[in-house]
């Protein structure tokens, strides 16, 4: 895979750095004349929407500090929307616009402190981060169920609900209730466009509740998933002005991707197919950027689970044609 340059990593790491330091969101001041008195707002988008936040009277000081740092952050996102275009122009990968919705109004609901993105939306983050070109059809599919953003989540802002902060990047977004109980709380929230949000909350024991209830919804429990986003890093998705994303290390998502193939069933073909790729981009990079994570994350897979996690790992090795030998060096 060709290597992203050097120039073009450090653009991405001051960009990520920048946009997980900011103290707020800018927006466009403007000034309100209620009852004959001045008062100061300030104009943001949010996915889709556009929300006005007051700040307070025009001849407040306080109000008038808060103004000046809104500009002054104003200013550093139109930077930063300049360097989020070269990088795309240079191949990085960016969201989808659909994507790219929900993750800033996740990210600014301040979900990301907690939650973690998985699946092909954090996949897409990588690149500018193991340093090497993804192939792409690694990246996209024609699956309506993969064009999906994941979230190992535990727990959201007090007073809202998953459903409030989707309605921001996409008004259309509805719950989508199981077949066998509809009147469970939902794990996955469809747009009208098709574009499907799921909720993966990490399965302590195998008698957590399925669902497991999560403040207005519900997550489905899955294996494997506390392994994977223990100690996540910190990325920025390409879209906007940049948005703020946890995701989990690259190598034990390769190694994750490794195990999940062997977890499909015979109808999820085009799914196992798209870990198995998915998992050998990251093994081929992490084997050259960072080869002792990728020794370590197999190591601890490999000592976890009742069920043989090391099987399941060497199974898609083995029909990746990678031996043992070339991840653990």
């Amino acid at each position: 895979m060709p290597k992203i340059s050097l120039a073009l990593s450090t653009l991405y790491s001051d960009l990520a750095q920048r946009v997980h330091s900011r103290a707020l969101r800018a927006g466009s001041p403007f000034v309100m004349n209620v009852k004959g008195r001045a008062y100061a707002y300030v104009k943001r988008q949010i996915g889709s929407t556009r929300r006005d936040d007051y700040v307070g009277p025009v001849d407040d000081a306080k109000a008038q500090a808060q103004i000046e740092l809104i500009r002054q952050a104003q200013e550093q996102e139109k930077q930063d929307r300049q360097t989020i275009r070269l990088l795309v122009r240079s191949g990085i990968p960016a969201p989808s616009k659909e994507l790219g919705r929900v993750l800033d109004a996740l990210s600014e609901a301040g979900i990301f402190a907690d939650a973690t993105l998985i699946g092909t939306a954090a996949y897409q983050c990588y690149s500018p981060i193991i340093g090497h070109e993804l192939p792409s059809p690694t990246l996209t599919t024609g699956d309506a169920d993969l064009a999906t953003a994941r979230l190992a989540i535990r727990s959201l802002p007090e007073g809202e609900t998953i459903l409030d902060v989707l309605r921001r990047a996409e008004p259309t977004f509805a719950p989508v209730h199981a077949l066998s109980n509809r009147k469970a709380p939902s794990s996955a929230f469809r747009a009208r466009d098709g574009f499907m949000v799921d909720l993966v909350p990490q399965q302590r024991t195998r008698r957590d509740p399925n669902p497991i209830p999560i403040e207005g919804a519900g997550a489905v429990p899955l294996q494997f998933v506390r392994w994977l986003i223990t100690d996540p890093i910190t990325a920025v998705a390409l879209f906007g002005t940049g948005v703020a994303v946890r995701i989990p290390q690259p190598a034990r998502f390769a190694i994750h991707k490794l195990i999940l193939a062997q977890e499909r069933r015979d109808d999820q073909r085009a799914k196992r197919r798209k870990d198995l790729l998915q998992a050998r981009a990251l093994v081929e990079a992490l084997r050259e950027s960072d080869p002792y994570a990728l020794a370590d994350a197999y190591d601890d897979a490999s000592g976890q689970g009742k069920r043989g996690w090391a099987k399941k790992i060497e199974r898609s090795l083995s029909e990746l044609q990678i031996s043992v030998a070339e991840i653990i060096g």
